[in-house]
């Protein structure tokens, strides 16, 4: 079960926003995850999962609708 969800919705015009390809369409969140020994590794298609203590962290610190730089 997952602590928290951080919905994302993509910024490309045309592309993202609610339109087929979002990764709001697509389910791609940032969550906590109960298997935190595969963090940093590739286990989903494009969903960024945290350890649930910083995702209960960041949850807290970011508010609804703020712009999120996801970087490797």
């Amino acid at each position: 079960m997952l602590l928290r969800v951080m919905w994302l919705q993509g910024m490309k015009p045309g592309v993202n926003r609610g339109g087929a390809t979002d990764t709001l369409r697509r389910f791609v969140y940032i969550h906590g995850t109960a298997a935190e020994a595969e963090i940093g590794m590739v286990v989903s298609f494009g969903c960024v999962p945290i350890s649930n203590a910083d995702v209960l962290d960041l949850f807290e610190r970011v508010p609804q609708g703020a712009l999120v730089r996801i970087e490797a």
